[in-house]
């Protein structure tokens, strides 16, 4: 893959994130918050039409005519003020437009979404966040030291494809690019913890739900692959505080081989516990204070085969209790 198509690719990542959004703004009629995402973008869509109209040959299916009509109606609905057209050709024509190049892209290329360099650096990103987040909950020098160490060692051995494939685990390509993972669930299938198609939507949306007015510190149970957490960070004031807990390993590795995970681990607001017998944080739930709001990402809650912490968990979810035992 050359590196201008990979500019497309990851520009086209970014760009979906924020138009995604966008759409949703909209409906709202939040139009201030919309027409912000769709300024910051459209130098960005302006960027890959272009890119994408010089490689005729590559983008063969991809007609002239339509982008230009596109950008055009695009340009007339935001001039009149038609904010309810902006949206739907913001949703109809540009995202999905973005999201087929996204898929030619994948198609033609020999794709790997993992890079070695990248991982490494990803990965030492999360040991330093785990590092300091455990130094953070565990008082005891001794049991600090061990714990730190037993974790540098887990994220340092190697990941090897063949047996998470065994175990039930596969990840994937979305529809916008970005990757997505499937689990095994307490029922012995495979689930996915997130979509399959506009990562960055159902994240602001699902993070959005989370919000508590006033709340400092959010207690979240899940970390994915980190994209809802992404999504809760840049939807908080600068003074409120992450607190993310994880007890599946292979979760934190994957998230470090294919998302842009170091980027997520430098914000200082974010803490991410590796939790495998889940003590963390129910020592959390114990002494949390009203301004704390618990988070349960579900899909990661499914995947959780400890039967006393569950049912723990599953008391902030009184719905998902009711579903389970019909």
């Amino acid at each position: 893959m050359t590196d201008h198509i990979m500019n497309i690719f990851n520009k086209n990542k970014g760009l979906l994130a924020k138009l995604t959004c966008a759409v949703i703004y909209f409906r709202e009629c939040d139009y201030e918050k919309a027409l912000i995402l769709v300024a910051e973008s459209t130098e960005g869509i302006r960027e890959v039409t272009d890119a994408v109209l010089a490689r005729v040959q590559y983008f063969e299916h991809v007609s002239v005519e339509s982008v230009t009509e596109m950008l055009s109606g695009i340009m007339e609905a935001e001039k009149s003020r038609d904010y309810i057209l902006l949206a739907d050709l913001i949703e109809l024509q540009v995202v999905r437009f973005l999201c087929n190049i996204q898929t030619l892209i994948v198609e033609r290329e020999d794709f790997c979404a993992f890079d070695e360099e990248i991982y490494q650096k990803n990965l030492d990103a999360m040991k330093r966040k785990i590092s300091r987040s455990t130094a953070l909950f565990v008082r005891d020098a001794q049991e600090r030291e061990l714990r730190i160490g037993q974790v540098l060692r887990l994220l340092e051995a190697d990941l090897y494809p063949e047996q998470l494939l065994e175990q039930g685990y596969c990840v994937e390509f979305t529809s916008c690019g970005e990757m997505t993972v499937g689990v095994p669930d307490i029922w012995g299938k495979t689930i996915y913890l997130h979509t399959n198609h506009h990562v960055a939507q159902e994240s602001f949306l699902l993070a959005r739900s989370w919000l508590l007015p006033g709340a400092k510190k959010y207690l979240v149970y899940g970390f994915g692959m980190g994209y809802v957490i992404r999504g809760l960070l840049e939807l908080l004031p600068e003074d409120a505080v992450v607190v993310v807990y994880e007890n599946d390993m292979n979760l934190l590795k994957l998230s470090c081989a294919f998302t842009d995970a170091g980027s997520l681990l430098d914000d200082r607001r974010l803490r991410v516990v590796y939790d495998p017998d889940c003590r963390f944080i129910r020592g959390a739930l114990r002494n949390k204070d009203r301004e704390t709001k618990v988070c349960i990402h579900y899909p990661s809650l499914c995947h959780l085969v400890q039967q006393e912490s569950r049912e723990i968990l599953l008391d902030y979810l009184p719905w998902a209790r009711s579903l389970e035992g019909c």
